[in-house]
């Protein structure tokens, strides 16, 4: 086997010095600056990626609390017209409630005044038929005419 031969030693020992060295200075200029830029690269996107979140988490919680300001502005303005047409529509349903309670007032009041005119009435009517019907049921059981004159006087006298 050559590489266990004493006489080769010296320049196997030289070619890996050469070799090694030539790997070394290989991967110090050319590899190790390539991956060190790499991940220089890899490290500023990173700072840059969460610079930027950093920015949009900001902005979004600014947009948020415009949202919720907006919104309370809203809730406000929107119980404000609620509010404002309750009212309105309470004082139009308490006068309509009004013009209807008169109107009803004024409704009964014609209706007592008819039911009296027309109790009073029957009343009159009622004398002169109790006169005449007591008249028929004297004439009946008596066999005797009663006068009306009579008739009525008696009338009045039960009633009055």
């Amino acid at each position: 086997m050559p590489q266990l031969d004493f006489s080769t030693y010296a320049s196997q020992i030289f070619w890996l010095f050469v070799t090694f060295g030539l790997l070394y200075w290989l991967v110090v200029k050319k590899v190790l600056p390539s991956v060190g830029g790499t991940i220089e690269h890899r490290r500023a996107r990173i700072a840059d990626d969460l610079d930027e979140a950093r920015r949009l988490r900001e902005a979004s919680e600014k947009a948020l609390a415009a949202y919720e300001d907006t919104m309370k502005g809203a809730r406000e303005k929107a119980h404000g017209i609620v509010s404002e047409h309750k009212a309105k529509i309470t004082a139009e349903l308490e006068a309509e409630r009004t013009r209807i309670e008169a109107e009803l007032a004024a409704k009964i009041a014609e209706a007592e005044a008819k039911t009296r005119e027309a109790k009073e009435k029957a009343l009159k009517e009622l004398d002169g038929v109790i006169g005449e019907l007591a008249g028929e049921i004297v004439a009946r059981v008596t066999g005797d005419k009663v006068s009306e004159a009579d008739l009525k006087k008696a009338v009045e006298k039960v009633l009055g």
